[in-house]
């Protein structure tokens, strides 16, 4: 058997074994509590040539099952083991992100190398987990070749946290065009049991180069980092997401379950001790702009330029009167997002925000910011920026519209969270507000003319919806009929 057969037969033993993980804990009914204080954000960077040759991993527990953490041994011995994680974060054509959170103090570092084996590997030194920061850190690899898949493991102390087989991921590819497919969605609900089963479906059902997490991660409504960070150990802990994270790179902005407290703007208290923890769990490429901080951030992919934006830490209150100065991004990020807007060289720009874009849309949207909106949706046009696509959560349902009779929305979810209803919209073109959803966006670059192509997946049913939007739809100039009836409803 070739190696290639021998990973994608690996890959197959493991999405099974996650789908037996998550029955056996449901079954269970009991969800392992989480501890956590105050953090601080940390970044590492080592070059891999810095790194020291390895013969392959010094392994913790040789029954250990594949791709588990190696946990057994370690309990019983009093050392500490990989707690939460890894959970794969950026990953460019050039360089990778990862983090993971140990039991206790350890020095965390990093076995990575083309071979599943790990053969021929490198070892990649970390940072040191103390308890001033929960014993969480993060890697950042550079040095790789783009279109590349590498396997890796985490060491704690120098010993593999992982048994075999052990995880890999491919580098992005180096090239303007390609093709990508990227899942989305939003609102995982309070407590594990609520996302569960959404998140083993998308570990098993269908394949996927990334995931955006689009808002309300964890339900912890505080900027207490004693409880926001449980709040996050609520989801790492579920086998179907631990299996996404290992494998599949995630990118991460926040909405208000995430953010803070009521008011979810700019004048929540503490919010400062929100980003930091933000930062401090999920591996992003950046967060905001040096003098301007945020979980904004951009990056590319295969012919895509995704904008990240951050709805919430310069958000002026709903309610304040429209002066002129009334901002949803606040002036430094949506000259941040004009400035990229006029630079981005990809055929398509995906515009990912918290809440929705559409017209009709609640307090809590772009509802309470239409002259922004309008400017901004101006700005595109006036300087001829195509190919834009918009990207939403929060409303715990899912629906498509065309805003503005030009621009292409989706709105995914929940996760897990409990289902909200609507009525038909002027805008939508597609419903669906009863079941946990998850959507993928299928985009080929290579051509003359991209392709793009929706993906609606219902939890434990699977694809509800296959649309393949013509380049006129998306650039604005061919209408898509509304819907003119009650919202389908794909729960029959």
């Amino acid at each position: 058997m070739s190696n290639e057969s021998t990973r994608r037969a690996a890959g197959r033993i493991m999405r099974l074994s996650a789908v037996w993980l998550i029955a056996a804990t449901l079954a269970g009914g009991a969800w392992p509590a989480d501890t956590a204080v105050e953090v601080s954000a940390q970044r590492y960077s080592y070059e891999v040539g810095a790194g020291d040759r390895a013969k392959g991993p010094t392994t913790g527990d040789d029954h250990a099952s594949g791709g588990s953490t190696v946990a057994s041994s370690e309990r019983g011995s009093g050392g500490a083991f990989m707690e939460l994680g890894p959970l794969l974060g950026h990953v460019g054509p050039g360089e990778a992100r990862l983090w993971a959170k140990a039991s206790g103090p350890a020095l965390l570092s990093l076995q990575i190398g083309p071979k599943p084996d790990l053969l021929e590997s490198r070892n990649i030194k970390g940072p040191s987990l103390e308890a001033a920061t929960d014993f969480v850190g993060q890697v950042q690899v550079t040095g790789l070749q783009p279109a590349q898949r590498y396997y890796y493991a985490v060491l704690l102390n120098g010993k593999s946290a992982m048994a075999a087989p052990y995880p890999s991921f491919v580098t992005a590819p180096a090239g303007d065009r390609g093709h990508v497919r990227f899942a989305f969605g939003s609102c995982v609900g309070y407590n594990g049991f609520d996302s569960a089963a959404t998140w083993g479906d998308m570990a098993t059902r269908t394949n996927f180069d990334l995931l955006l997490m689009l808002g309300d991660n964890h339900y912890a409504d505080t900027t207490d980092p004693k409880v926001f960070l449980k709040y996050f150990g609520v989801q790492r802990r579920l086998a179907g997401y631990a299996e996404i994270s290992r494998r599949i790179p995630q990118y991460a902005i926040w909405d208000n379950h995430d953010y803070g407290p009521e008011p979810c703007d700019r004048t929540a208290t503490n919010k400062e001790r929100a980003l930091q923890s933000f930062k401090n769990f999920w591996p992003n490429p950046s967060f905001g702009e040096p003098g301007n901080p945020g979980v904004y951030h951009k990056f590319s992919r295969a012919g895509v330029e995704f904008f990240m934006l951050d709805d919430r830490y310069d958000r002026s209150p709903n309610d304040a009167p429209e002066d002129g100065s009334k901002s949803h991004l606040g002036q430094g990020q949506l000259a941040w997002l004009k400035q990229g807007l006029i630079a981005s060289k990809a055929p398509v720009k995906v515009l990912a925000i918290g809440g929705e874009w559409q017209s009709n849309g609640t307090k809590a949207s772009w509802t309470s910011f239409k002259r922004e909106r309008d400017e901004l949706f101006k700005f595109i046009q006036d300087h001829e920026i195509t190919g834009v696509l918009l990207l939403s959560g929060d409303r715990h349902f899912t629906a498509a519209y065309q805003v503005i009779g030009k621009f292409i929305e989706v709105t995914s979810g929940p996760f897990g969270s409990k289902n909200s209803e609507t009525k038909p919209l002027p805008e939508m073109f597609w419903y669906s507000g009863k079941g946990k959803f998850y959507c993928i966006y299928d985009i080929d670059t290579t051509g003359l003319e991209p392709k793009v192509v929706l993906e609606i997946y219902k939890t434990s049913e699977g694809l509800v919806e296959r649309r393949a939007f013509a380049w006129e739809e998306v650039l604005g100039t061919a209408k898509i009929k509304t819907l003119s009836a009650p919202p389908v409803r794909n729960d029959q």
